[in-house]
């Protein structure tokens, strides 16, 4: 998966995202470390992906979380369903995500 994060229509962050592996890479296209998706991180690891999808979306303790979830078309609370429905958009600031999915075959011919 390739993840452009975005501030209003600036690229920040691009993620490329190894789900097999639990693996991710990073490109920082901002020197802003507040609109980067993991600020001073340059190599952050598959528990920083976890906790920043996290942030991207609500709570899971939040008290209509299966009205929330079932307006989204989802059955159970998976942080990368829900902002993959949402963009990753939060009410408190301008960022957002794109999402491309990449098949296996393009990973290994390209």
């Amino acid at each position: 998966m390739h993840i452009t994060y975005m501030n209003r229509d600036e690229i920040c962050t691009i993620i490329d995202v190894d789900f097999l592996n639990e693996k991710i890479w990073i490109q920082n296209k901002t020197d802003d470390l507040i609109h980067r998706a993991f600020g001073i991180l340059e190599h952050p690891k598959w528990e920083d992906f976890e906790i920043f999808l996290r942030e991207r979306c609500f709570p899971e303790t939040r008290g209509n979380k299966d009205s929330l979830l079932k307006s989204l078309g989802l059955d159970h609370y998976d942080p990368i369903s829900i902002v993959e429905k949402t963009q990753g958009r939060m009410c408190e600031d301008y960022q957002w995500m794109k999402f491309e999915y990449i098949s296996k075959e393009n990973v290994i011919n390209g």
